[in-house]
């Protein structure tokens, strides 16, 4: 089955970001590492707004990505990140292409 790559775009509460940061690197990161099916994750902070973050991932199915959106630690995540956001994140979906740097073939 082919990778697809996951785009979350968000902005925190005024000046929430690097606390929103913190509790990935606790929670997100230590999974996303150990997680073979999900060979890049990356979290970005936007250099034009400083409340606001992307995160990109590649998964090696849609069905490793949603592994992960139902699983129960992904939920506890999001009940304790909610609070930082200023709205809903906007979450797109891509076939991944072309990478330099990592295998998406």
């Amino acid at each position: 089955m082919a990778r697809v790559a996951t785009i979350v775009s968000g902005t925190t509460k005024a000046g929430k970001r690097e606390e929103l940061f913190a509790l990935f690197k606790q929670h997100l990161a230590p999974r996303a590492e150990k997680n073979p099916n999900q060979p890049v994750v990356v979290w970005l902070a936007d250099q034009g707004d400083a409340n606001a973050f992307h995160l990109f991932e590649i998964y090696s199915d849609p069905a490793a990505m949603e592994e992960n959106s139902k699983a129960e630690w992904f939920w506890a995540y999001v009940s304790i990140a909610a609070p930082l956001l200023d709205g809903q994140p906007v979450m797109k979906m891509a076939a991944p292409r072309w990478a330099k740097g990592v295998e998406i073939g």
